[in-house]
């Protein structure tokens, strides 16, 4: 953390681009200068719902802090998304880019855990399931011709 004129550089959370204009305080320690923030959950929360609510892509360490701050391991947030811990890896380290929907159902779950949006877990659920539902194609011959069945 660097102070600029009044401003502190907050990288404590793990994001380059926080900056805070009040709402901590720096004191003299046998070590130097240290910085109390007050309200960190707070600040946690404001920085989480900036990033669910901005238009462009999040980027890796962006999704990192919003799966800490849900309180997920990279296994679980995999398991959660249905992808594997490779690929949240690699969207954290930004070695792979992360699709749109994955993006889109990161955001959805921090804002339903922060009670911005209800009932995400269970639509993601059901969206697994008719995924796994449709990876099933049963087809019938009639009349010289293969049609698919209703499932």
């Amino acid at each position: 953390m660097k102070k600029d004129k009044n401003i502190l550089h907050y990288t404590a959370c793990g994001l380059d681009n926080v900056y805070l204009e009040n709402g901590f305080t720096i004191r003299k320690t046998p070590y130097g200068e240290g910085v109390s923030i007050h309200d960190l959950e707070g600040l946690h929360k404001a920085i989480a719902y900036n990033l669910c609510t901005e238009k462009r892509s999040l980027e890796g360490k962006e999704i990192r802090f919003l799966r800490k701050e849900l309180e997920f391991s990279q296994i679980e947030l995999a398991e959660k998304l249905d992808v594997s811990e490779a690929t949240i890896r690699g969207w954290e380290n930004n070695r792979t880019e992360i699709k749109h929907t994955a993006d889109i159902l990161i955001r959805a779950l921090y804002l339903e855990k922060v009670g911005k949006n209800k009932k995400i877990s269970k639509l993601i659920e059901l969206i697994r399931k008719i995924d796994k539902e449709q990876s099933r194609l049963t087809f019938s011959e009639t009349n010289n011709s293969w049609d698919a069945v209703a499932a």
